[in-house]
């Protein structure tokens, strides 16, 4: 009525906290944001009542509020511009239900390929060779995630899927996350910890605390399949390529009940490829992968077999030279396919690998990394260079076939 009455809305701001700016939530009726004097305060209910947003923002004014698309800014007076990345638990809160497992639907999250990136995630020192520029230091998770700390620079937001979900209670069993593409095909899946875990995962795990728990999908395939042994070529698996952009599904797992969101994946805007050429490069990366999950299970079972016949021959070489002879050949011949496709037993360290080069799975696996270098078909070249590795690997993995079907057989 023009200010003949008034009505307070500032139940919970205290009264020595004034209000600099106030906003409202464009897309959720009711939402409010309050920038005090001291932080920033949110309502659910229009004003009737307020509760000050946590988190890391520090005490001071707040001069300014704008909510951009799902992030709100804030711009203090004298410190620095923050901002709260991702409004949607805000924003659903009002229909959350009270009670049980709850899966929010994700937000639309970007597809920002690395790049040229000489970062690890190496815990113990200072890190000075992120691509962003400044240092950081890497702490690990139980549940295997690595977390990364910057020194002195701002922390973009997580750099993949994020995911967030509530447990009423910690599970009897683990949960699973499994997320799916638009054919239905499985890309990626976890689980929670599992009784026989070391106190840190050696693989990603999702949290399975009771309460709200957030996980972040990287966005790639499943891993190729882990070398087995103790050297380099063994230290780690390889990891998947980046899935291109499009509609997914993220599907909770919690005892007998299933939770399923969709959500998208999408390229800067800013980029001039069209989809399909993100659909030829994710193509040609997963022809790669295959390629070197098959090479990688065709290795092990090389170095189980050496293994095997390092025994026979051990066993029989007093009691029976033919036996053992045999088997030392045919050792010999497994070692040679394998010595093609890399070479084993290497030390630790740089020296030993510049001494020997790469052989024909490290020239496959260096091949991914070009390919999604960033957003484009991918070139004449690189389908050129994996039709030549690949057909050399197989060659070599017919051999190794050959010599089980013959002279093992024999």
């Amino acid at each position: 009525d023009y200010g003949a009455t008034w009505t307070r809305i500032n139940n919970g701001i205290p009264a020595h906290d004034f209000t600099r700016v106030i906003r409202a939530d464009p897309t959720t009726k009711g939402l409010l944001y309050a920038g005090t004097e001291t932080g920033v305060y949110v309502s659910l209910d229009d004003g009737v009542n307020w509760r000050r947003l946590a988190g890391n923002l520090p005490v001071a004014p707040i001069h300014e509020l704008l909510v951009k698309n799902s992030d709100l800014i804030a711009g203090t007076h004298g410190r620095a511009i923050w901002i709260l990345d991702d409004l949607t638990p805000l924003r659903l809160a009002a229909s959350i239900p009270a009670d049980g497992a709850y899966l929010m639907p994700p937000r639309e999250s970007p597809r920002v390929l690395p790049g040229i990136d000489w970062s690890e995630n190496v815990a113990g020192w200072t890190n000075y060779l992120g691509g962003r520029g400044g240092g950081y230091v890497v702490t690990v998770t139980p549940d295997g995630e690595a977390v990364r700390t910057y020194l002195d620079l701002g922390e973009n937001p997580p750099a993949g899927v994020i995911v967030r979900y509530r447990l009423p209670e910690a599970p009897d069993k683990p949960i699973e996350l499994t997320f799916k593409n638009a054919a239905g095909e499985v890309v990626r899946a976890f689980t929670s910890r599992k009784e026989d875990d070391p106190p840190k995962a050696k693989e990603r795990r999702a949290p399975a605390q009771p309460g709200w728990n957030r996980f972040i999908w990287d966005m790639r395939w499943a891993p190729a399949t882990k070398i087995e042994g103790t050297d380099p070529a063994a230290e780690k698996p390889i990891d998947g390529p980046f899935v291109k952009p499009g509609t997914y599904t993220v599907t909770l797992k919690v005892g007998e009940t299933e939770l399923s969101q969709p959500f998208t994946i999408v390229k800067p805007s800013n980029l001039p490829a069209s989809q399909a050429d993100l659909d030829a490069q994710e193509d040609l990366l997963l022809r790669i992968h295959r390629q070197i999950d098959r090479t990688a299970k065709a290795i092990n079972q090389m170095r189980d077999l050496r293994g095997q016949l390092d025994g026979w021959a051990k066993r029989t070489k007093e009691g029976n030279e033919e036996v053992a002879k045999a088997a030392e050949t045919l050792r010999d011949k497994v070692l040679e396919v394998e010595k093609t496709l890399l070479v084993p037993d290497l030390r630790p360290g740089w020296a030993d690998n510049i001494n020997n080069g790469i052989r024909l799975l490290e020239k496959l696996t260096a091949l991914s990394p070009v390919v999604q270098l960033g957003d484009y078909r991918p070139t004449d070249a690189a389908e050129a260079a994996y039709a030549d590795f690949a057909a050399r690997i197989d060659t070599q993995l017919e051999a190794f076939d050959s010599l089980l079907s013959t002279t093992l057989t024999d």
